[in-house]
């Protein structure tokens, strides 16, 4: 059903109001937010809203804003009231902890710009979630820089520092051409919005690593963010950062999978993922199983000349068979069962 309220926020004097839809996101607040409001930086504020008999909710992630729009609907409210809050108490344009000083003075009129919107835009793709503590993540954005650099691990390297990369620097890419011998991506927003964005590499016939062969890491496109929420985190990338957890605790819920990419990374997954991501490491780990039990085929072959198949086994917490140990022995006795 389509959801669709009135927002009323306020920052200091200042209210404005603006609808958000099932399909609006939280950078589409956040973008609505800078623009509007004079001076309004973001990582220096955050966000809260009001409903009945809940007067201070967070509205930091799509899941908090999921849960608003959801709340609203069992309310039957069609308004809301949000408060925009300093992070650190600033002025509004003394610059003490501003992260782009250029905008506001474009914003008062005190410098020259080229173009609003492309100092807007370069802002955005800078920002940054704000954090008491670093994130895990923030090596990425350093993992695609020049035309030249190698990827020792083949095209699986260069695939996984690529979405790692676009997820930290706030921006979604397509593949043009995917496959073992070449890589090619644009930016999404090629076809909508003509963004130059791309980079191509291939396999290098000597030493078989990934080389960029060409980068254009410039974007063209609309304001860029790094969202809680990405279409770049995939589940393989999931796997390459939980591969030596899962080596170390095989057991390793998918609920704390999920929190600990929210506070190692900043990053909301969903349980798919988690659930996705974790098998694929295991697989990693312990290998194919089903090619283990393909194992048996063989040593069947085998007792029919060579001896018999002994096996042990149990029940899972399924109750279903869990073969625990097999072998092939020349004789069924007591010492070859020990």
């Amino acid at each position: 059903m389509e959801v669709c309220v009135i927002a009323k926020c306020t920052y200091k004097s200042e209210t404005i109001m603006f609808s958000v839809s099932s399909e609006s996101s939280m950078v589409d607040i956040l973008k609505t937010l800078c623009l509007r409001f004079r001076g309004l930086q973001l990582d220096c504020f955050t966000l809260r809203y009001s409903v009945p008999n809940y007067p201070s909710c967070f509205l930091e992630t799509d899941s908090d804003l999921d849960l608003m729009r959801t709340f609203l609907l069992i309310s039957n409210e069609k308004t809301v009231d949000i408060l925009v809050k300093d992070l650190c108490g600033i002025s509004e344009y003394n610059g003490d902890f501003c992260v782009n000083k250029e905008l506001i003075a474009c914003e008062k009129g005190e410098s020259s710009c080229s173009s609003t919107v492309e100092d807007r835009n370069e802002f955005l793709g800078r920002s940054k979630r704000a954090s008491a503590k670093p994130l895990l993540s923030n090596e990425w954005e350093t993992y695609i820089h020049h035309v030249g650099q190698k990827f020792e691990g083949g095209a699986e390297e260069f695939q996984l520092k690529l979405c790692k990369y676009a997820l930290e620097v706030g921006f979604n890419f397509l593949y043009a051409g995917n496959d073992k011998k070449r890589v090619v991506a644009v930016c999404s927003n090629k076809k909508l919005e003509g963004c130059s964005w791309r980079v191509y590499a291939s396999r290098g016939e000597a030493t078989g690593s990934f080389v960029i062969r060409t980068l254009n890491n410039v974007h063209t496109c609309a304001g860029r963010i790094r969202e809680s929420k990405s279409k770049m985190m995939r589940s393989r990338v999931v796997s390459s950062l939980i591969v030596d957890r899962i080596r170390a605790k095989p057991e390793l819920k998918l609920v704390e999978i999920i929190h600990e990419f929210k506070d190692y990374y900043g990053i909301d997954i969903s349980y798919y993922h988690a659930w996705f991501g974790k098998e694929l490491a295991k697989l990693d780990v312990h290998g194919d199983e089903s090619k283990s039990f393909n194992e048996l085929v063989w040593y069947a072959d085998a007792s029919k000349y060579k001896g018999q198949l002994l096996c042990a086994s149990g029940k899972n917490g399924n109750q279903g068979f869990y073969p625990l140990a097999f072998g092939v022995v020349d004789s069924e006795t007591e010492e070859n069962w020990t």
